[in-house]
């Protein structure tokens, strides 16, 4: 495998001594990407044929990387938790709603025309109730998810300028920086787990704390 377009001499992974399985970390995520969607695409029963075969010999031709979420720049983002808020809140829209349904069911109006009975009255609390519970949990949700992204947002210039200079060896399963390019507190050539990179990465971006420290690396 040839090594990324790279202006100097790439120095040969600090643990195998070799550069024929050396990729950048940003082309290592995108392969690691790659290669995830394409088996994806090969478990989807609904996918044609010429698409499960194209993914196929994606994967064939993959090098051997890591998941792409050990090597991603920042933390991924939170339409998963919009998503997880959404059913909550649906579920109890639902019930307002089947509240609000049998209300009227019942009386045919709102105010009705005649006094509801006690049934009534506490489907109708319960209901409301429940969806001043549904507002206050997505506010509660939503805000943490909004303020995390900006942090995200905000410090991912920083963490992509080191992101993009580290350099990973596909034999070994480590990242490592080139001479002159490594940050302080890291020596160059020092062989890295990608989860000790990340860390490294995710703590230029401000962010690191949002999962602990990796354990050393042992050599």
């Amino acid at each position: 495998m040839a090594p990324d377009n790279y202006g100097k001499q790439l120095t040969s992974c600090p643990r195998c001594g070799y550069v024929d399985l050396i990729l950048s970390v940003p082309a290592a995520f995108s392969s690691a990407s790659n290669t995830e969607t394409a088996h994806r695409v090969v478990r989807d029963d609904d996918a044609s044929m010429s698409s499960r075969h194209a993914a196929r010999a994606t994967i064939s031709a993959a090098p051997p990387v890591v998941p792409a979420k050990q090597l991603a720049m920042a933390p991924s983002n939170t339409r998963g938790q919009f998503g997880c808020l959404g059913v909550v809140f649906g579920g109890f829209f639902g019930i307002f709603a089947a509240g609000a349904l049998d209300f009227y069911a019942r009386y045919g109006s709102f105010p009705p025309d005649i006094p509801p009975d006690r049934t009534s009255l506490v489907i109708g609390c319960a209901a409301s109730i429940v969806s001043l519970l549904s507002f206050i949990l997505a506010i509660s949700a939503i805000r943490p998810a909004i303020v995390h992204r900006r942090m995200v947002n905000k410090g991912e210039p920083a963490a992509a300028a080191i992101w993009r200079l580290g350099w990973y060896c596909c034999r070994c399963a480590i990242v490592y920086f080139q001479a002159g390019e490594a940050p302080p507190g890291i020596a160059s050539g020092q062989p890295l787990t990608p989860a000790q990179f990340q860390h490294i990465v995710w703590t230029a971006g401000g962010y690191a704390k949002t999962r602990p420290p990796p354990p050393p690396f042992d050599r």
